[in-house]
């Protein structure tokens, strides 16, 4: 379960400031993604997120939420629209239906911890599809369905994060998804929250 991750010298510390550089002056990061607000699961983000505050950069703002598809910075934005709405149409020919998650248990990534996501019929493939095809992207790469709790604030043995991951409790959390959303968050703010620009129901 944590093998990659104990492969690892070390986590790696996020820093937190304006990276120009990426962002080239575009104000927005854009994706596509679940939003988690199932009480429990909530309880359960916000609880891994406490065991693990003293290793976590504070101030994390971003909603809980499972990555779909990253469609990047939104610089044209005329053409990122244009786009978007490609894939919202897609999405809705397809009618997708509601379908179950579970939010399981934490690991982690070289630069944060996660939940992770267990999807026991699949769907979720058969969304990044739909999502990459309607913008010629090839979304099946390997993927790792998630939800951040944060970033790490110094460089940490992965033992030592692996034992602490390991006091949490890890029973599973059933879900239903209901929606699919476009996101985008302010570039400038590594750990600012996001704000939902399109919603698609599912059936």
């Amino acid at each position: 379960m944590f093998s990659d991750f104990l492969a690892l010298e070390a986590t790696c510390p996020a820093e937190l400031r304006d990276f120009r550089e990426w962002h080239k002056g575009a104000p927005h990061f854009g994706f596509w993604a679940i939003e988690v607000t199932n009480p429990a699961c909530l309880n359960k983000v916000e609880a891994c997120q406490k065991h693990l505050s003293d290793k976590l950069h504070a101030g994390y703002a971003r909603q809980p939420h499972i990555t779909l598809a990253l469609a990047g910075l939104l610089s044209e934005k005329q053409v990122h629209q244009n786009l978007v709405l490609r894939q919202v149409d897609q999405l809705e020919k397809r009618s997708f239906r509601a379908f179950p998650l579970q939010l399981s248990g934490c690991n982690s990534f070289a630069i944060c911890p996660y939940i992770q996501v267990h999807d026991p019929l699949g769907n979720l493939a058969s969304i990044r599809e739909c999502l990459g095809s309607a913008a010629n992207v090839d979304n099946q790469r390997v993927y790792t369905p998630h939800v951040t709790l944060g970033f790490y604030n110094e460089a940490y043995r992965p033992a030592d994060i692996v034992g602490s991951i390991s006091e949490l409790s890890s029973h599973d959390i059933d879900f239903t998804v209901h929606e699919i959303v476009f996101a985008q968050y302010e570039t400038r703010d590594v750990q600012g929250p996001y704000q939902v620009l399109h919603r698609v129901k599912l059936c």
